[in-house]
């Protein structure tokens, strides 16, 4: 029997943010697997769609069409699905601190989330960490829950040409050493903790910036009143990433709550010394690769900054092992545990 399974494409549509990264990567991992016996289809709105009814009520009614199972990208499959469906559940953060979210879209995804849970065959996520949450949160048995570790576009995230950084650099007019954050901004990343700790270390080193790379999701107090040497470049197009991932002095990964937080990944496949903050999930994936620090304070994030920057030997360490373990991520790895999963559950 050959497989036909469906796919919840919107994540696809502009903004481009992590769940969008988790799609096009097993899309991707799909197209280089080629499966002979399986068919992936996917189905995207046609034009303007808000999630919620695009999931509760387009995507119910495909759910009695021919698929064997259906996958949903973001959080939540229908209420009452009428095929088999698997969900990917990528942090459990509006559960665990809802105050990180705005109103509206925290209420629909803390109201729906743990019901489709319930509801979905099995349930994907990124890290034991986030599936141990689930398990104690939501009660979900564990035999349900399908740790697959997300992936890495290794032809576009590497260590790029010097000639190739010298242009995006010009481009951009860094001409500074800067310290790099990469993400959606809100309050949860820590963005103030950045901005205290590189207050710090500019008493020693005034030259020193911060390059902020990503849209703002929700209101950031601590850039009400930026100093100068702050740079928000918004959001910057992927083929420029690279370049500004080993050009920057220290890539800086502050957040207080992630699932798995690609932008790291993609730093450390691209030659870039990272120093990220001691949350769980960066201590499950990323301890070998990167300096952490105390998450939230901003005297410890200066420091460790401080440290990568004068111990050469340590951050030629770092690099090293960053590089070896992003080799370890890969889409076409994670879409073929995908694609047993789907097997599985039809």
């Amino acid at each position: 029997m050959r497989l036909v399974v469906g796919l919840d494409g919107k994540p696809l549509a502009p903004p481009r943010a992590g769940v969008y990264r988790y799609t096009a990567g097993l899309l991707a991992g799909w197209q280089r697997l080629a499966p002979s016996d399986a068919e992936l289809v996917v189905l995207q709105p046609r034009g303007r769609r808000r999630t919620a009814p695009w999931v509760l009520w387009d995507l119910q009614w495909a759910t009695c069409r021919r698929f064997h199972v259906f996958h949903f990208p973001f959080y939540y499959p229908p209420l009452f699905p009428r095929c088999p469906v698997t969900v990917a559940i990528h942090d459990a953060l509006v559960l665990t601190h809802p105050q990180w979210f705005p109103r509206g879209r925290g209420n629909t995804l803390r109201w729906l989330l743990p019901r489709g849970a319930r509801r979905a065959a099995a349930v994907v996520t990124g890290t034991r960490w986030v599936a141990g949450q689930l398990e104690e949160i939501l009660k979900l048995p564990a035999q349900r829950i399908r740790v697959i570790p997300y992936g890495l576009d290794h032809q576009r995230f590497a260590p790029p040409d010097p000639r190739a950084v010298a242009e995006v650099k010009n481009r951009l007019r860094l001409e500074r050493p800067f310290l790099l954050m990469v993400g959606a901004l809100e309050p949860r990343r820590g963005v103030d903790t950045l901005l205290q700790a590189a207050s710090l270390l500019r008493q020693r080193r005034e030259e020193l910036e911060v390059v902020l790379v990503g849209q703002e999701r929700a209101g950031v107090p601590a850039l009400a009143a930026a100093p100068p040497w702050v740079r928000r470049l918004g959001f910057v197009e992927d083929a420029l990433l690279p370049a500004l991932y080993a050009s920057a002095a220290v890539v800086v990964a502050p957040s207080r709550g992630e699932g798995f937080d690609l932008p790291v990944l993609e730093a450390l496949a691209c030659g870039g010394l990272v120093v990220a903050s001691d949350i769980p999930v960066h201590r499950e994936v990323f301890a070998s690769a990167v300096q952490l620090f105390a998450t939230g304070q901003a005297e410890a994030l200066a420091a460790a900054v401080q440290r990568v920057l004068e111990d050469t030997a340590l951050a030629t360490k770092l690099r090293q092992a960053g590089l070896q373990l992003a080799r370890e991520f890969s889409w076409e790895q994670a879409a073929a545990q995908h694609l047993a999963l789907f097997r599985e559950v039809a």
